[in-house]
């Protein structure tokens, strides 16, 4: 799947402006577990690997305990233009991929980031199905992670986001701050 997005889609749109040490919408990574930041809105530049040591940094915990290779996709401020928001990356390992939207938010923010996460995910996915890049091979899901850590209770209206999402694109929407490969 990796290749067929460089076909489609090509590389980073702002390369000559970012300030990433890989100027590259695709990053490789094999290790064990690795973690994902994705900077404030206002520094305009895309996810990035954070070590262990960044704990305070990272919002979203990889699991990869059989060390394949996995790529991250840097989708949002980098692979694609700011026409229409996108989610913050994609993460392609073998036969699954995540879909995945960060949110810095406090629990009162919650719905509203939320909304606006569906709203990105949806795009993207849009985009990549109008690309005629096939997802059927794959597990597919649509992660949202939320930096704050918690359990809330599950709301009807989540559930009811959920099938949707399930129905309109055959992907699953969740929540979470951990993928597992």
């Amino acid at each position: 799947m990796e290749q067929l997005l460089k076909v489609k889609f090509g590389d980073c749109k702002y390369a000559i402006t970012s300030l990433c040490n890989a100027k590259s919408s695709y990053q490789n990574i094999n290790e064990k577990e690795f973690y994902i930041f994705d900077p404030p809105s206002e520094t305009n530049q895309p996810v990035r690997i954070v070590n262990a040591k960044d704990e305070d940094e990272h919002q979203l915990i990889v699991s990869n305990l059989n060390e394949k290779t996995i790529c991250l996709v840097k989708t949002d401020k980098c692979l694609f233009h700011h026409e229409v928001s996108k989610c913050d990356c994609i993460l392609i390992a073998e036969n699954k991929v995540f879909f995945v939207e960060i949110k810095d938010t406090k629990k009162a923010q919650r719905h509203a980031n939320r909304a606006k996460a569906i709203e990105q995910l949806e795009n993207t996915l849009k985009s990549v199905i109008e690309q005629q890049i096939e997802l059927s091979n794959f597990a597919v899901k649509a992660i949202i992670c939320f930096k704050s850590a918690g359990n809330y209770p599950t709301q009807a209206s989540k559930n009811t986001s959920r099938a949707i999402f399930q129905e309109d694109y055959n992907v699953s929407l969740e929540e979470g701050n951990t993928i597992e490969f």
